[in-house]
């Protein structure tokens, strides 16, 4: 029984579906729940589904759980109460987003995905790239003005060695000049492969946009397996032709967008928009909102305008996970755009019956008993009360999780330049007082006015310096470090470890963690509860003689 649980909490989700009656009566039933049926072929679907997941052997154990699984699905769907759940107003977001994301994922298939076609000379060309290896050196830059400085320096003949020491942090690239070594096709990201291909040895490349920044690159060398023969191309040509289909998806999604949207006749009024992040920030993009009353324009695209009260109504009507990553005004637009893209996405979907196609149907089916589920779970967990005998245990047994953090203190001078930053550095070794100095050159105005001191602060504050602030002993000088575009020179002035918290001030988040631990019995009892009172009859021998596709075994 475990182990049919353990399936069941791993794959409640991924493999759901809603269950009605049987509408073939003739059909065979290989359990019947209550009034419902679940039949052979419902069955095999879900199995099939989970041994190809899995990876799995077919085996009687597994058959068991997933069974089991679907008739738990029916009994959390049809037979508890949910009405809490099918109200709740974050559930029925989610479930309007899950039925656009999957409208919208039918609408790239079929227009963008299935129109992408590859030539014989493009399979060619790959078949020669997937049989050359590339000696290349690159300079990275984060951004296209940065990144053209660097080709104008590259181009004039100042050394990739010099440039490199500039622009990397990490020390390897940082001390070989950039150099990557040999790469082959499939390798590197996709646009930086076709420039690298592009050139000849000793060439450098103009500004290249990756997905990570920008790179010049200088190809150092290629290497050409010389026995390419006609038969090695016709036996990999079906297999290029998928991964080069599958490099194009991007740039054939960016090309469809750019065709249905122009992003250059979206205006926003800033004033606006910032009015409504200050609401998001502050909790009030309710109903109620003041703002949206205002008659203002708030966007444009095009000869249409969107009034604060409409894209309001818009953030409001996003699930929380998504309006929860609006943090600025840069983002909040970008959500914007976002919602405006997929409003003619959808309508153009709509337009052509893709929401009304029966693949698209099933999906959506499906979605939903996954989010069902999702919230149910929550609700039984959320609901569960656990004993303090417990709890209190529970404490005892993770009392690192109920800590404090470690803190420290520490002391900085921030500057902008190297020279500067060794030679205060040698003031403060020689004697020199690092209040004193904080508050004469230190560029963080709060800090250098309070003599460099920071204060005790929780040491994942420090981010990847956290380590070697905690490993120095308390008084030593640290420094100068290169942090970004700055040089900092740090003292420890203090360190306090991390401390047990009482058990009655974190009660609830004890209570929180030990239902996660235990949900698994949780929810093994509360479907027994269920089960109780419903009658189930699974037939055995159909259950150990159905056939499973011999392709997922």
């Amino acid at each position: 029984m475990k182990f049919k649980f353990i399936i069941l909490l791993s794959f409640i989700f991924l493999f759901s579906q809603s269950f009605l009656l049987s509408r073939d009566p003739d059909e065979e039933t290989i359990a019947t729940v209550g009034d419902y049926k679940i039949t052979l072929s419902e069955f095999t679907s879900r199995y099939t589904e989970y041994i190809s997941a899995s990876g799995i052997k077919d085996n009687i154990a597994a058959r068991e759980a997933v069974l089991d699984n679907m008739i738990n699905d029916i009994l959390l769907y049809h037979y508890d109460s949910d009405e809490k759940i099918l109200n709740d107003i974050e559930y029925n977001k989610e479930l309007r987003e899950s039925r656009k994301r999957v409208i919208l994922a039918y609408l790239k298939d079929k227009e963008i995905y299935a129109k992408i076609t590859v030539s014989e000379e493009e399979l060619r060309d790959t078949f020669k790239k997937a049989n050359e290896e590339i000696a290349a050196r690159h300079l990275y830059a984060r951004t296209e003005e940065e990144a053209n400085n660097l080709y104008a320096l590259a181009k004039t003949g100042v050394d990739f060695s010099l440039l490199a020491k500039q622009v990397f942090t990490d020390s390897v690239l940082r001390n070989n000049g950039g150099y990557l070594g040999y790469f082959s096709w499939g390798d590197m990201d996709p646009a930086f492969e076709d420039a690298a291909y592009s050139l000849n040895v000793g060439e450098i490349s103009p500004p290249v946009k990756t997905e990570y920044g920008y790179s010049i690159i200088k190809v150092e060398d290629k290497v050409t397996n010389p026995l390419l023969t006609e038969s090695e191309f016709q036996k990999k040509k079906s297999h290029m032709e998928s991964v080069v289909k599958l490099r194009k998806k991007e740039l054939s999604e960016r090309d469809y967008i750019k065709r249905i949207f122009d992003d250059t006749q979206l205006k926003f009024n800033d004033k606006i928009i910032n009015k409504i992040l200050t609401n998001l920030y502050s909790g009030n993009n309710t109903e109620s909102t003041d703002s949206r009353d205002n008659p203002e324009e708030c966007v444009r695209y095009r000869d249409k305008t969107y009034s604060v009260m409409e894209i309001e109504q818009k953030i409001i009507d996003l699930p929380s996970f998504f309006k929860n990553k609006i943090n600025s005004m840069e983002d909040l637009k970008a959500a914007i755009e976002g919602m405006l893209l997929n409003e003619i996405l959808y309508n153009i979907a709509v337009s052509k019956g893709y929401d009304t196609v029966q693949v698209v149907q099933k999906k959506i089916d499906k979605y939903e008993m996954n989010l069902f589920l999702k919230f149910k779970k929550e609700e039984v967990l959320n609901n569960a009360q656990l004993p303090d005998s417990v709890l209190q245990k529970f404490y005892s047994d993770n009392i690192y999780m109920f800590s404090t953090e470690p803190e420290i203190n520490i002391q900085e001078i921030l500057v902008n330049d190297k020279t500067l930053a060794d030679s205060l550095a040698k003031l403060l070794n020689d004697g020199s007082d690092f209040g004193e100095l904080a508050k004469k050159y230190s560029l963080r105005k709060w800090t250098a006015e309070n003599n460099g001191i920071m204060g005790y602060a929780p040491l994942s504050k420090f981010g990847s310096y956290k380590d070697l602030f905690w490993n120095a002993q308390v008084g030593e000088l640290i420094g100068p470090v290169k942090i970004e575009n700055m040089y900092g020179i740090f003292k420890v002035l203090g360190k306090e470890d991390s401390k047990p918290m009482v058990f009655n001030e974190v009660i609830g988040e004890v209570e929180k963690a030990a239902r996660l631990e235990n949900q698994i019995e949780i929810m093994q009892n509360y479907l027994n509860k269920i089960r109780s009172n419903i009658i189930i009859n699974v037939n055995e021998d159909l259950l150990r003689s159905a056939l499973v596709r011999e392709s997922i075994q």
